[in-house]
């Protein structure tokens, strides 16, 4: 063995216990320190139910209390004094006087009336106006129809000559139609006798009017088996056709 190999092994022995301490130390340290640890732990829960319980004092802090509401306000006062008003002046109302009405012209007697009319041909003073040529003196007028029942007494057809009222020339070239309002009245026996322009169809037309259709025929109106005369108002056609 060399100086070197005698001097190496020194050094590792030398090396060797020092670890070994170290160790022994550092067990030794953990196992005292678990036990202080685990004797604290214990002594700590030993010690829990013996710890006096803190006395805590609590105080409620209460806000000032709210102040009174306000009076109510007075109550107004009414003035009593009266206002003074100075009177209104009326002047006095005109009077009223009622306007009188015109004086009304009293009507003619139906005797002037029919003293204006000329009356029929052949008729007899003081007889009924329509009534029948020869005719009772003061004897009741004819019997007025209604226009359908009158124009179904027709004998003749009133489209035909010589019973048509014809339209002068120059209305008869436009081609246009005229009407005329009449009163017909016919006797007991079927004549015609009056025929009554009550709207005229045309100026030129209406003067042949009641000629013409003086020519018409009816069949006699009875009652109760006797025949009356009648009239009717009659809507009467004037056309070119």
């Amino acid at each position: 063995m060399t100086f070197g190999d005698a001097f190496n092994d020194v050094l590792g022995g030398a090396r060797r216990a020092p670890g070994r301490a170290r160790r022994l130390t550092v067990t030794l340290s953990l196992v005292l320190h678990a036990t202080a640890l685990a004797i604290g732990v214990a002594y700590s829960f030993w010690q829990v139910d013996e710890l006096p319980l803190p006395t805590v004092a609590v105080t409620l802090a209460g806000g000032a209390p709210p102040p009174p509401p306000p009076p109510p306000p007075p109550a107004a006062r009414h003035h009593t004094q009266k206002t003074r008003t100075k009177p209104v002046e009326t002047k006095p109302r005109p009077e009223l006087t009622q306007p009188k009405e015109p004086a009304k012209e009293k009507p003619k007697p139906k005797e002037e009336e029919e003293d204006d009319d000329d009356g029929q041909e052949g008729g007899v003073a003081g007889g009924v106006k329509g009534g029948v040529v020869g005719g009772v003196v003061g004897a009741a007028g004819p019997k007025m129809l209604p226009p359908q029942i009158g124009r179904m007494q027709l004998l003749i057809d009133p489209n035909r000559d010589p019973y048509k009222v014809e339209l002068p020339p120059p209305l008869a070239r436009g081609g246009m139609a005229f009407f005329a309002v009449l009163r017909m009245c016919v006797s007991a026996e079927g004549a015609v006798t009056e025929v009554r322009i009550l709207r005229g169809a045309d100026p030129a037309i209406d003067p042949q009017i009641p000629t013409v259709l003086r020519r018409w025929k009816y069949r006699p109106y009875t009652i109760d088996g006797k025949p009356t005369p009648f009239c009717y108002m009659l809507r009467y056609e004037i056309s070119a056709r």
